[in-house]
């Protein structure tokens, strides 16, 4: 086998596990709904996941109907934290466990 034979069959080798990596399923969806005890559903709240290793994710906002959806989480042993902030005030903060099922957690706020 000569060097160019060698290549193209490492690039070929290559793709298909590249293909095989982007063909797995992704991680299950936390989601949720943020609830003030006084207002009801409460849009425009800003939820973030933290968790103690791997650091603090991209916050995503709440719709009108208090709804927020984080996709393709990746599972942990440890537990990861949830905030609710307005603004700059942080409005919540619980442990939530995630190890890759699907998980429903609404946020109860004051």
């Amino acid at each position: 086998m000569n060097r160019l034979q060698f290549l193209f069959l490492l690039a070929v080798i290559a793709s298909v596990e590249l293909g095989t990596v982007h063909a797995q399923m992704p991680a299950p969806p936390i989601s949720g709904q943020v609830i003030s005890n006084q207002r009801g559903p409460a849009g425009g709240v800003t939820v973030s996941l933290v968790h103690p290793i791997i650091g603090r994710g991209a916050p995503v906002i709440s719709a009108a109907n208090g709804t927020y959806f984080f996709a393709n989480v990746p599972p942990q042993s440890q537990p990861y934290f949830i905030e609710a902030y307005w603004g700059n005030q942080l409005l919540f903060r619980g442990q939530l466990l995630y190890q890759g099922a699907p998980v429903q957690f609404n946020i109860a706020l004051p």
